[in-house]
């Protein structure tokens, strides 16, 4: 059974969604596979939140020109908004 995501979250992510924000963002990778422990620290450009089958919610966007799917949950910072 997974947690569900914070609805302010993901209210979050479509502002900076649809605004085309760019997110300085911190996060854990996989518990297991290649990545298994791994951090990141990036600078990405929201584009589209999904869901899986298994409730997890992910977050596909770009950093550095790459495209990544970040699982909510392994987020560890939330930029607040600026005005």
């Amino acid at each position: 059974m997974t947690e569900e995501t914070p609805r302010h979250i993901l209210e979050r992510l479509e502002i900076a969604i649809l605004t085309g924000e760019t997110l300085q963002l911190h996060w854990a990778g996989p518990d297991d596979g290649p990545d298994a422990g791994r951090a990141w620290m990036g600078r990405v450009t929201p584009r589209e939140v999904t869901a899986d089958d298994r409730g997890h919610h992910w977050l596909e966007g770009t950093c550095e020109g790459e495209t990544v799917h970040i699982r909510l949950d392994r987020i560890r910072n939330m930029p607040t908004p600026v005005k």
